[in-house]
């Protein structure tokens, strides 16, 4: 493990307009210095033909063979080739170098540089309104913030990012990095339960930013606020307002009134799902594998 105790810092490099049809010159190097190697490397920016526009983070790139360390396995995968040589976004790059060296400056005084000079101006994950009131206070006041809900079969996934410190007082500014969720599976009794951790890949800033999120968040990330707004962006449905036992019970009941679909399983298994008796990802024919014990349980009871 190298120890880099100059750098990371931008520096502007004087060099402007296309370095490839799809690659332009951002105008700033990427330097750094430690005790095995040093980096000099420019920053290019890739322009998406189906959104010239925006520049979201993931969107700079320097070239792959100015990259004096090894990358994350993950982060090796994303190599990609261009007129100039194959590339690597600039994303993989500190996420790789945080995670395998030592590096004296944090990150977060690195990303304020970056938001200063970099064009960016898109994200994949943007800020929401009273997203800073549904996190805790101390983890709000280090720049994270709810930023999405993702209600998908019996989860509630919520979803945080991470703001520069110039664009928090901006709530007009919608910019954020996204620093992992937490997935839920929420109780018959309108609780949240137990949440998973969710981080993102070893490929990006947002690794390093889950990473320190989950340290600081430990117990808890959600404030009352942010509880209630997941529980109210659940799809609540019938099934999921039921124990497993009560679920269980409700099935054969059901199938027991209706024998008219007992020689039909597939109507079966679709009547089940139009009940909400089952998940509405559930496949039907997951259900229909299940049917025929309903039917055989429907009528030994």
């Amino acid at each position: 493990m190298a120890t880099v105790s100059i750098g990371p810092h931008l520096f502007k490099n004087g060099m402007r307009g296309l370095a490839a049809p799809e690659l332009e010159h951002t105008g700033y190097t990427l330097e750094l210095s430690s005790d095995e190697f040093v980096l000099n490397a420019s920053i290019y920016r890739q322009i998406r033909s189906w959104q010239p526009t925006k520049i979201p983070f993931d969107g700079f790139f320097v070239q792959f063979d100015q990259v004096p360390f090894r990358l994350t396995p993950a982060s090796e995968i994303r190599e990609k080739d261009s007129t100039i040589g194959a590339l690597v976004s600039l994303d993989a790059v500190l996420c790789s170098l945080y995670i395998k060296h030592e590096v004296k400056r944090p990150i977060i005084s690195l990303l304020q540089e970056l938001r200063n000079d970099l064009p960016l101006n898109h994200c994949s994950y943007p800020r929401i309104e009273n997203g800073t009131q549904m996190i805790q206070e101390d983890l709000g006041n280090l720049g994270f913030e709810v930023v999405g809900f993702f209600s998908f079969g019996r989860t509630i996934t919520v979803q945080f990012g991470w703001v520069f410190p110039q664009d928090r007082r901006d709530s007009n500014c919608k910019l954020c990095l996204y620093a992992g969720s937490i997935e839920f599976k929420p109780r018959p009794d309108r609780t949240l339960g137990k949440g998973a951790w969710r981080p993102p890949l070893e490929v990006s800033v947002s690794y390093l930013l889950a990473d320190w999120l989950e340290l600081m968040g430990k117990p808890g990330m959600l404030s009352e606020m942010g509880v209630q707004a997941a529980v109210d962006n659940f799809k609540w449905t019938r099934v999921s307002l039921l124990t497993n036992t009560e679920a269980a019970k409700a099935r054969i009941d059901f199938v027991r009134d209706h024998p008219e679909l007992h020689n039909n399983h597939q109507s079966l298994a679709k009547a089940l799902k139009e009940a909400e008796l089952y998940s509405d990802t559930m496949e039907i024919y997951a259900i229909k594998k299940q049917v025929l014990k309903l039917i055989e349980k429907a009528k030994s009871q």
